[in-house]
Parts: structure tokens; sequence; C-alpha cells
């Protein structure tokens, strides 16, 4: 458990991104949940759909950003195995004939 200094400081800082004055509710809402979704917080996405209807927010909103956290999703693994292809060929030994 995070001490108790550490939790208000936490807490602030997380009101203060859900609660900003540059986006609105529902954007805010609509980027917390698919931040959720793309990191694999469960009880996170459990908090966020009880709060949909209070949000104001549908289920094709929902699926929007579902969409939007896969596709950001796949990417990455894409993106990473490329890297790993070619860090694998930077560190392939020369061809030698087996020697």
């Amino acid at each position: 458990m995070l001490p108790e200094k550490q939790q208000k400081a936490y807490v602030n800082f997380y009101d203060t991104a859900r609660e900003n004055t540059i986006l609105d509710p529902k954007t805010s809402y609509l980027l917390h949940i698919a931040a959720a979704m793309a990191i694999g917080c469960v009880p996170c996405m459990e908090y966020y759909l009880k709060q949909q209807q209070k949000e104001g927010v549908t289920d094709e909103e929902i699926g929007a950003a579902q969409a939007v956290a896969m596709a950001v999703s796949a990417g990455r693994i894409n993106a990473q195995l490329r890297q790993a292809e070619q860090n694998v060929k930077k560190s392939a030994p020369a061809c030698n004939g087996g020697k």
C-alpha cells in the first residue's frame, strides 16, 4: 500500500488528469477507458464501464475506443517484431562455412 502522502498525491494527479479543463468529459472518459484496455487493466475497465451511463457514453463509442486500443496494440506488436528482426540481423554472425 502507498503511504498516505503518496496516495493523496496520486489521487490528486488522477483527478486532475480525469477532470481537466482541456478535454470535454466524454473525450476524457473515452481516453481513460481506451488506456485501461491498452494496458490490460481489468479493474480499471470495470470501473469505467460502471461510469458509462453517468458519462453519457454509448456502447458504440466504447466500441470505437476499443477499436483504437486494439489497432494501437496491434501496431505495437508489429513494430516490436520488426525491431526484434532487425536486432537479430545485426547480431547474426557472418557465414563462415561453419567454422
